[in-house]
C-alpha cells in the first residue's frame, strides 16, 4: 500500500502554523538589505525587468516579460540574535518542473554565519508544493547570545508576489555587513545563468559568487531566450553602478546564428554608457553532443573562436577592460557528470563554474 506520508520524517515539510513571539520584516523594511532587484526602487516589485520598459519587450519577445518576473539573484540580507527564523511568501505558481527541485523553482534557502567571509547553509522551505502560499521555519535553536548574519537566496523560477522573514520578537535585528564595494555584478545569459538546474537557489554559480566576493550582484538569465538583443543590452546599462559585465548567451544565441549578428552591437550598447567597466564575455560550457556530433562540435569551436576574436578586435580598437574565457575551461573532462540533462548543471557543475569564475573575476575587479 502506498504510504501517504515518506518515511524518512527529514523528507517532510517545514510548514509551521506557530507564529507566537514572532515579528514579522516586509522587504522595505530598513534593517534588510534587499539585492539583486536592479529596478526596485523605480518600481517596489520583486522583478528583473522595470514597468516601462515591457511594451518594447512584449514587441520584441514577450517570453523576456515573463521570466523577468522570476527571482533569480534576489537577497536578503541583515544581522540578528534571532533564535529562529521563518518566511511567509506568496508566489505566482506552483513547482512544475521536471528537472529542478521545488525548493530551487520555488522555495528560499538560508545562510547563516558571523560574518560575510564565514557564511555557512543552513536551511530551505520546506513548502507543501500543490500551494501557492507557504510559511516555512527555516532555522531554528540557534545561539541567542550572538548577533549573526543571515542570508536568503530567492526563488530562482517563479515570481514572488510578497515575502516576510519572521524573526523572534525580542531579537537584535541590524543590517548587514556592508559588501566588499559598491557597485553590482551584472550576468546576461541563459538557463545556466538562471539558475536551472540547481538543487536549491543558494548553488546557481551567480549566488555563489556574489557570496564569496561579497558583492551585489544581479542576474539576468533568462531561460531559452537569451538572445542577444540590443534592447536588453541597453536596460543593463542603464543599471547604476556597474562593477562588471558577465555575458554568457551562447547556448541560446549559437545554433541560431543570433549571437553572430548581436554581439558585436551588444557590447557597443554597453560601451556607449560605461567606457570603463570591465566585460567578461564567457563562451558556454560542454555539451556531450561536441563529442557525439561532429558538425556541432565544429561549431562550437567556430563560436568559441568568433567570441574571442570579438574581444580581441575590442581590445585591438584601445578597449583593455574587455576580456574572454573559454567556458570549456570551467569543467573538466568528465564534464558529463555535471549536468541533469547534458544541458544544464547540477550543483557539481555550479560548484565548478563558480570555482572557476571566482579568481578570474577577482583579478578584472583588482585591475580596475
Amino acid at each position: 500500500m502506498k504510504a501517504d506520508k515518506p518515511v524518512d520524517k527529514n523528507m517532510l515539510g517545514n510548514e509551521t502554523n506557530v507564529e507566537e513571539n514572532i515579528t514579522w520584516l516586509s522587504v522595505e523594511d530598513c534593517r534588510l538589505r534587499l539585492s539583486g532587484f536592479a529596478f526596485f526602487e523605480e518600481d517596489h516589485k520583486l522583478e528583473r525587468i522595470p514597468n516601462r520598459l515591457k511594451s518594447v519587450f512584449n514587441e520584441i519577445n514577450p517570453c523576456l516579460n515573463e521570466l523577468g518576473t522570476n527571482t533569480a539573484g534576489g537577497q536578503l540580507s541583515f544581522r540578528s540574535s534571532t533564535s529562529r527564523v521563518l518566511i511567509r511568501a506568496k508566489i505566482t505558481a506552483v513547482p512544475n518542473m521536471v528537472s529542478m527541485t521545488p525548493v530551487a523553482q520555488c522555495g528560499f534557502d538560508c545562510y547563516i554565519g558571523e560574518s560575510p567571509k564565514n557564511l555557512k547553509f543552513f536551511g530551505i522551505t520546506k513548502f507543501d508544493r500543490t500551494q501557492s502560499e507557504y510559511t516555512c521555519e527555516v532555522v531554528s535553536k540557534l545561539d541567542t547570545t550572538k548577533v549573526k548574519e543571515f542570508l536568503f537566496h530567492f526563488p530562482l523560477y517563479v515570481g514572488v508576489k510578497e515575502v516576510e522573514i519572521g524573526v523572534d520578537s525580542n531579537a537584535i535585528i541590524e543590517p548587514p555587513t556592508p559588501y566588499e564595494k559598491e557597485g553590482k555584478l551584472i550576468f546576461y545569459g541563459t538557463s545556466i545563468t538562471q539558475g536551472g538546474s540547481a538543487s536549491r537557489p543558494g548553488m546557481a554559480y551567480t549566488n555563489y559568487l556574489s557570496r564569496k566576493l561579497n558583492l551585489e550582484h544581479c542576474n539576468f538569465g533568462f531561460s531559452g531566450n537569451g538572445l542577444g538583443e540590443y534592447e536588453v543590452a541597453k536596460m543593463l546599462s542603464e543599471i547604476p553602478k556597474p562593477l562588471l559585465y558577465i555575458i554568457d548567451y551562447e547556448a541560446n544565441s549559437g545554433t541560431n546564428g543570433r549571437m553572430v549578428k548581436s554581439l558585436d552591437d551588444f557590447i557597443k550598447c554597453l560601451r556607449e554608457s560605461h567606457s570603463e567597466v570591465p566585460i567578461l564575455v564567457v563562451s558556454r560550457v560542454p555539451h556531450l553532443m561536441d563529442l557525439l556530433d561532429e558538425s556541432a562540435g565544429t561549431l562550437r569551436n567556430s563560436l568559441r573562436e568568433f567570441q574571442r576574436g570579438t574581444v580581441e578586435k575590442f581590445r585591438s580598437l584601445g578597449d583593455n577592460a574587455i576580456y574572454f574565457l573559454d567556458g570549456y575551461t570551467l569543467w573538466g573532462d568528465d564534464f558529463d557528470e555535471y549536468t541533469v540533462d547534458f544541458i544544464h548543471p547540477t550543483d557539481l557543475g555550479f560548484y565548478f563554474m563558480g570555482k572557476g569564475l571566482e579568481p578570474i573575476i577577482r583579478d578584472i575587479l583588482n585591475k580596475h
